[in-house]
């Protein structure tokens, strides 16, 4: 278009007016054009923007890894990114999925038992299953209840909406399994073409290659540190619950500290939720000692660790007050859900570095000239 435009300038030799008209019409064509394409891409990157930016996080922190290995394999640049791929694979999604499927089955079996305790002893069967604690309670409640809903109807009702929980089980893990798979395909090609993407970037960016270099560096930075403190404050969460578990004696301790480090990427739920609910367990099975125990264990160090080392480590790579970064945590988890861990820092950060550049590179220059 521009070219075109220039053309036809040069033809008419000149004409002032009628050029600024057709700069400006150009100019303001070129804007739709660039606001359309951008709701597009948007609207085609918007079902899988998470697991895209899960990949260029990995991507990212990666690296430098990612580029020893490449120079130990004498320039095998597609194994080197295979072989890091597969081991973030092996380390991260394979043990989430696996507890998500243990999960949903375990889910599914539960509703089958119920389904068969109604079906051949009815409500008060199944009140018959629920721990002692609260058996008592339980069986009240449904005695005071009027003998008209004590019937068939409110059996099916009950199974009804237990079937309906399935299927969404079904499709959270299945949309999560899809995630995941996008995530490790994406992560897989940006290590191998991650540099030519940054070169287009900085050609095509109207900002100089210094300032783009500093954006990308402070990305790098933020990245590489909220996944580090994520997955450090994880570990130091699931070895502080693992001791309560073995002090406790609860079930398959090992197994509960695993799925505590995973759980304690999450916030809001996290390590402390996890064994909070654990103790809750461990107290309707009868086990009241052992229950307190743990929930005051819970409160009191599990989900402390997390409120005090995660700060702390996410601090000391960005050079943002804690309560800052333990705000943006919370606050990016909730606009966003568990990619906020990052996005919040991260938009904190970016915030910092821009106006940090602007300062520098935009509005000295103007307060010199100003007072020249």
């Amino acid at each position: 278009m521009y070219i075109a435009f220039f053309m036809a300038r040069d033809e008419r030799g000149g004409g002032g007016g009628v050029t600024a008209t057709g700069d400006r019409s150009a100019r303001i064509m070129m804007l739709a054009l660039l606001i359309l394409s951008l709701i597009l891409i948007w609207m085609i990157v918007r079902p899988f923007a998470g697991a895209l930016f899960m990949a260029v996080v990995l991507a990212v922190t990666f690296h430098p890894l990612y580029q020893r290995l490449s120079k130990k394999l004498h320039g095998h640049r597609t194994t080197a990114a295979a072989i890091i791929t597969i081991c973030l694979v092996l380390a991260l999604v394979l043990p989430v999925v696996g507890l998500g499927w243990i999960a949903v089955r375990e889910a599914a079996q539960s509703f089958d038992y119920f389904h068969q305790v109604l079906a051949e002893e009815g409500v008060d069967g199944l009140i018959r299953q629920i721990p002692p604690p609260i058996q008592g309670w339980v069986a009240q409640i449904w005695g005071q209840m009027p003998r008209s809903d004590q019937n068939a109807g409110f059996i099916y009702d009950l199974e009804r909406r237990g079937a309906a929980l399935i299927p969404r089980l079904l499709n959270g893990a299945g949309q999560a399994l899809g995630q995941s798979a996008l995530m490790v395909v994406a992560l897989f090609f940006m290590l191998l073409d991650g540099a030519m993407l940054v070169k287009w970037v900085n050609m095509i960016s109207p900002l100089r290659q210094r300032q783009m270099r500093e954006l990308f560096t402070e990305f790098r930075r933020v990245s590489t540190t909220v996944l580090l403190g994520s997955v450090v404050t994880a570990g130091a969460q699931a070895v502080v619950a693992l001791v309560g578990y073995l002090i406790a004696r609860a079930p398959n301790p090992y197994f509960l500290a695993l799925a505590t480090f995973f759980l304690g990427l999450i916030p809001i739920l996290g390590a402390g939720g996890f064994s909070f609910a654990i103790a809750v367990f461990l107290w309707l099975t009868g086990h009241i000692m052992p229950a307190i125990f743990l929930a005051i264990w819970s409160v009191l160090v599990v989900g402390m660790v997390d409120n005090i080392l995660k700060p702390i480590v996410i601090r000391g790579g960005m050079e943002t007050h804690g309560a800052i970064v333990f705000f943006a945590l919370l606050g990016g988890f909730a606009a966003f859900g568990p990619v906020g861990l990052v996005l919040g820092p991260l938009s904190i950060s970016l915030l910092l570095a821009v106006l940090r550049i602007y300062q520098r590179d935009f509005a000295e220059p103007d307060a010199a000239a100003a007072s020249s």
